[in-house]
């Protein structure tokens, strides 16, 4: 009776230990800091345990190069479809549309939700996941409510996008305990996603600049942020199935006060400008087609920022004007979609705004106060964005060489097990040396289930026959 009694207990010990599977695959989670550059990170008067942790049991870039134009959207669009403004669609933070006369202002108006700024574009990661049968979780991801083809990502009210409210995102740390109960809970059955964005970092340096002590808080806390969830990570164990991956799009550089300008100052007839899009950093200038060169000419020989002084030629001017046809080939950008015949960009740390021009954003006089802001040449040292990661994918304690924003879609999509469905413009080559040895022919989710499956009910079977004996 005591051996028939043990056999059931064994019997009944091996349908549990059978019942509990093994994660189903690996899981990741995508943190994305808006604006925090990559030389905040050498503030020497800002202790940061909670980044540093990361690349101490992690890999890191020396830098991650932010596409054109260094704004969010541009960015954002381009680590979703690893894919350059050219090609993603989303040209700038503001567009116009001159067929339908309709602008796109960042995701504050109702009019961003038109189809003609979704449609036609590249498969964003969070669809081509969620196809893959993978679960998507999206926390203020522009874009990711939105339906692509057949398929919507259920996005609570709390957790969508919304431009115009600022604070949106400083709930973050009140969401990390769901985060991770959901990775422990449900791995075993399906592979976890998160898509995460924090901006509390680029809207305090908007104000007040990152040598203040708002700024410096702000990037104080967005490290006891980072902390806080590997810790709670870390209490579940759960660093053995799951990625974290902290990226920033792009940094901030402060605004020069001495060298900001109104673009009125060179033009002799505002009748000709039909829309002015974007400002500060880069701004769009729609004409009438029979007016362009002659707005042109005016905008390239205007006296307000021409050479003055001892001006070196190797300098880079304080204003440069384009046709958008003869923009720089670096830039990956003038083929892009809803661009003007007119394209000014400024040196870093200038500005150019408008104060009487029909204008998206609307000009107002608050405009000269901001005291950070990007979009300037994605060359410049403090438009560098960050990228850090650790788990099972990554090394340990250990840099790269730099990286491109278009890399890094396609290191999301191998940790998930997934194909890019279309052609990207990212390098493998400039993201291998990220990843853990033998990282890329590791067995697939489903053989290793059914595997350690097999494998203890073999065990069991046994312990059975040994017993029964």
């Amino acid at each position: 009776m005591r051996n028939f009694r043990t056999l059931i207990i064994i019997f009944l010990l091996c349908c549990s230990a059978t019942l509990q599977k093994v994660p189903y695959g690996q899981n990741l989670i995508v943190l994305l800091i808006d604006g925090l550059g990559r030389s905040l990170l050498n503030q020497s008067d800002i202790e940061l345990f909670g980044f540093r942790h990361v690349t101490e049991n992690g890999a890191r870039a020396e830098y991650l190069k932010p596409t054109y134009p260094t704004q969010s959207y541009p960015n954002w669009m381009s680590l979703f479809s690893g894919l350059y403004a050219e090609n993603h669609g989303f040209t700038a933070d503001y567009m116009w549309d001159v067929k339908s006369e309709i602008g796109f202002h960042r995701g504050e108006h109702p009019n961003d939700t038109a189809q003609v700024w979704w449609s036609d574009r590249p498969a964003p990661l969070w669809y081509t996941a969620g196809k893959a049968n993978i679960d998507v979780h999206c926390y203020w991801i522009a874009g990711c409510h939105m339906p692509y083809v057949d398929m919507i990502v259920q996005v609570p009210l709390a957790r969508k996008y919304n431009a115009s409210i600022g604070e949106q995102t400083e709930s973050l740390p009140t969401h990390f305990p769901e985060v991770v109960e959901r990775i422990a809970k449900y791995q075993a059955y399906k592979q976890q996603l998160f898509l995460i964005r924090y901006a509390g970092v680029e809207n305090t340096l908007r104000l007040f600049g990152s040598n203040s002590d708002e700024g410096r808080q702000a990037i104080s806390r967005s490290d006891l942020y980072v902390h806080d969830l590997q810790q709670k990570l870390e209490e579940r164990g759960l660093f053995e199935s799951t990625n974290l991956v902290v990226i920033s799009g792009h940094g901030l550089r402060s605004v020069d006060s001495e060298e900001q300008f109104y673009i009125e100052e060179c033009l002799a007839d505002f009748s000709k400008i039909t829309k002015i899009v974007n400002s500060h950093s880069m701004m769009m200038v729609f004409t009438d087609p029979d007016e362009l060169d002659e707005v042109f000419f005016e905008l390239k020989v205007c006296d307000q920022w021409a050479p003055m002084g001892d001006y070196d030629e190797g300098d880079n001017p304080l204003v440069s004007v384009y046709r958008t046809s003869e923009l720089p080939e670096k830039f990956h950008w003038k083929s892009s979609r809803f661009m003007p015949g007119i394209i000014i960009m400024t040196r870093p740390g200038a500005t150019v705004l408008t104060r009487e021009l029909p204008s998206i954003p609307a000009g107002d006089e608050h405009a000269r106060d901001i005291r950070q802001t990007g979009g300037w040449d994605n060359d410049n040292v403090e438009m560098r964005g960050v990228f850090m990661a650790r788990g099972p994918a990554f090394k340990t304690n250990h840099e790269s060489l730099p990286i491109n924003m278009v890399d890094v879609y396609q290191v999301l999509l191998n940790i998930l097990g997934v194909e890019p469905p279309h052609r990207h413009n990212g390098s493998w080559a400039n993201v291998e040396d990220l990843l853990s040895s033998g990282w890329e022919s590791r067995t697939s989710p489903d053989s290793i289930s059914s595997s350690t499956s097999t494998a203890r009910s073999f065990l069991c079977l046994i312990l059975l026959c040994m017993l029964s004996y």
